[in-house]
């Protein structure tokens, strides 16, 4: 994968992640479908999502592989197998051998999101797909992406799915079912809207990346892995409409109080997280750093920002959850103070969030 000469950034991304001013990132793919994406740790969003089975006692796993199988059929819309789409369903038409190339000329593209390597084991137009993950991450967000995909190519309304672990590898297995869709008309996509900011990101300026994203992470793309050299820690690369989706389907599924668990499961994993940073930062501003970080994930950047003795006033209008943004702000604060915080909210919507978080 070719590299620019001056920050060691893929040109790839370079092209088609957009880095703004505001704290996020717009990706554009190869026909130019827009998204808005996020670099979030691996096991960020498979702790909270374990934690949350734990805490009200019931695995959410099918929950989540609902929710994600519309963004599934989203993603199939830019992929190049769209293109079969139209094929009969038969093995005349649709040959194994050409199901193997389109998931081989896909992934690349979905290792570059950090997701693993994805082959073939299996596959009979009209009768089953069984595909194999190796490196997979957040497992439950690849059957649901994948079983969407299915769906649309062989045009029905719902699959039967089956996937297990076996060694290291995720193994799903698809096939019809005459199964109705459930939850359709929660599972909407927000649309993308770019925009500008106060930050001032220091770029490369050869390729545009901002020089904090090319120090912070690298890719192994034949084993579909992002690295973290800061950190040591795996990345992935996760659509902000995804996460929204899958979250409002949770809280309709199991209650309204399920955006306050997850933010206190948000918080206790940031915290362990920012924990060992402090120390290691000494005297620095841990809050100003954090804020830069999650501006370079793409999370968003406060409109504005107001600090008092033992708590912080936010106002942002681009967070990629406002939710779990917050809480990364409070398990910030507690990390300063060692105390533990309260959040007040003044505004929480989508696309504008005010409170003030207090020790």
């Amino acid at each position: 994968m070719r590299q620019c000469k001056q920050c060691d950034f893929p040109l790839k991304f370079a092209r088609f992640f957009d880095w703004r001013d505001d704290g996020t990132i717009v990706s554009t793919d190869r026909t130019k479908t827009r998204s808005q994406i996020t670099f979030l740790e691996a096991g960020e969003l498979e702790s909270l999502f374990s934690d949350l089975s734990s805490t009200i006692g019931m695995s959410v796993d099918s929950i989540l592989i609902q929710a994600q199988k519309n963004i599934g059929k989203a993603i199939y819309a830019s992929l190049p197998i769209r293109h079969i789409k139209g094929l009969p369903a038969n093995r005349f038409f649709r040959p194994g051998f050409m199901a193997r190339f389109l998931v081989w000329l896909i992934a690349p593209d979905i290792a570059g999101l950090g997701d693993g390597r994805i082959g073939l084991d299996s596959y009979r137009a009209g009768d089953h797909l069984v595909l194999r993950i190796l490196n997979p991450v957040v497992s439950q967000i690849l059957v649901g992406s994948a079983a969407g995909i299915y769906e649309s190519i062989e045009e029905m309304t719902s699959a039967a799915i089956d996937w297990r672990m076996e060694g290291s590898d995720l193994v799903i297995r698809l096939t019809h079912s005459d199964k109705p869709e459930e939850g359709g008309e929660r599972l909407y996509l927000e649309e993308i809207k770019p925009g500008d900011g106060s930050l001032r990101l220091d770029r490369c300026p050869s390729c545009g990346v901002p020089l904090l994203a090319a120090r912070m992470f690298s890719w192994e793309i034949d084993r579909g892995i992002i690295h973290n050299r800061l950190t040591g820690r795996r990345e992935v690369v996760i659509a902000v409409q995804a996460v929204n989706a899958i979250l409002r389907e949770l809280e309709s599924e199991l209650g309204e109080e399920i955006p306050s668990i997850l933010y206190g499961h948000q918080k206790d994993f940031t915290r362990s997280h920012l924990s060992a940073t402090a120390i290691e930062m000494g005297g620095a501003d841990l809050m100003d750093r954090h804020l830069m970080d999650m501006a370079v994930r793409g999370l968003g950047y406060p409109v504005r920002t107001e600090r008092e003795a033992g708590s912080i006033s936010v106002e942002i209008t681009n967070a990629y959850n406002q939710v779990l943004y917050a809480a990364k702000i409070a398990a910030c604060l507690e990390v300063e103070t060692g105390a533990e915080s309260s959040i007040e909210w003044v505004k929480r919507e989508a696309d504008d969030g005010v409170y003030t978080i207090s020790v």
